[in-house]
């Protein structure tokens, strides 16, 4: 019997300038599984760092349980 489970979390990631890589805001690894909390966080970054890009980014994961062969 094969079992699966689905979580999503969200974090938000910001660069200086389109010619620079995206980072993890601030560093902090940092993710939540409300969307409305995440966006409401991506919204006040905004705001901290107006001259900056933000994106909302979403991780989605799954785990897949099943018996393994003794071999």
């Amino acid at each position: 019997m094969t079992e699966q489970r689905t979580s999503t979390a969200y974090f938000i990631q910001s660069r200086p300038a389109p010619s620079q890589p995206w980072q993890r805001a601030g560093g902090v690894h940092v993710t939540w599984e409300s969307k409305s909390k995440a966006l409401d966080r991506l919204t006040a970054r905004r705001r901290m760092q107006p001259s900056w890009e933000h994106r909302l980014m979403e991780r989605i994961t799954t785990i897949t349980e099943q018996p393994a062969t003794e071999e």
